[in-house]
């Protein structure tokens, strides 16, 4: 007794793509977001990390903190940074790049562009980097022949940080700008690169997300994108978490309470 082997017919299979079609329609964007939850979480273990090695570097420098940018010899003329000088208290070069965005910074390129001295050596290697720091705290420094004299402020101490939960240090940024199109120039903008929010790590060691949202240019909140110093596009985002930096493009300043319980930032 012979027997015939069953072939799909041609409709059969149209139902089987077609199902095979809707549920990878369905679950890709999860497997999407499950990925940038992981990138996400291990962003904020490399912001975790930063604020203990930059608080490590305030322990060992009578509770100053490092200085933003200045010259050096090291042997030669070359540019240090606040990432150079936590990069000894960080055992892994790459804490400072976010999975989710790790070439935000190009320092190299930016450097090249506005004719400044090389980076100077490090252990780490800093041409790619992904946050941007609160420059109220990590100042020019005095005597820096970087700046304008009006625009030095010596090394800011740990004493003068009243709230230093509400402080925040570095986070999740974008190069910082220049002028034009309607942008500021040394504006150091936050990259809510994780579905519209940012990490960031606080005075006090901890580490959190920031809500934002993109800005408006209809609420008067500036142009969508500006041109960074390394000639890339930052996209502009405006923080809608309540606090010291609420409606401000950048976690910048150092947050003070008028008598009323408001805020302000130096």
């Amino acid at each position: 007794m012979s027997r015939r082997s069953h072939a799909f017919t041609l409709i059969e299979l149209l139902v089987v793509i077609a199902i095979i079609a809707i549920l990878a329609a369905i679950l890709f964007p999860v497997f999407a977001q499950a990925r940038e939850k992981a990138r996400q979480a291990s962003c904020m273990s490399n912001l975790k990390q930063s604020a203990t090695a930059t608080l490590m570097y305030v322990q060992d420098y009578d509770e100053a903190f490092p200085l933003s940018i200045y010259l050096a010899n090291s042997p030669n003329l070359c540019t240090f940074t606040f990432y150079q000088a936590i990069t000894p208290y960080q055992k892994n070069a790459d804490i400072m790049r976010c999975p989710s965005n790790p070439q935000a910074l190009n320092m190299e390129r930016a450097w090249q562009v506005h004719g400044l001295p090389p980076l100077c050596a490090s252990t780490a290697n800093l041409r790619f980097l992904s946050y941007q720091f609160n420059y109220s705290i990590f100042e020019e420094g005095e005597g820096n022949m970087l700046f304008s004299p009006g625009s030095r402020q010596p090394a800011t101490r740990l004493a003068e940080i009243e709230f230093p939960a509400e402080t925040a240090m570095v986070y999740d940024g974008n190069l910082l700008t220049a002028t034009g199109n309607g942008c500021n120039l040394f504006d150091s903008p936050v990259d809510a690169r994780h579905a519209n929010m940012v990490n960031a790590n606080w005075v006090d060691g901890h580490a959190k997300v920031v809500k934002t949202r993109p800005a408006d240019s209809t609420r008067g909140e500036g142009p969508p994108t500006c041109t960074t110093m390394d000639l890339g596009q930052a996209k502009m985002y405006r923080i809608t978490d309540n606090g010291p930096y609420l409606n401000r493009d950048e976690l910048w300043g150092i947050p003070y309470k008028n008598p009323d319980g408001s805020w302000y930032l130096r």
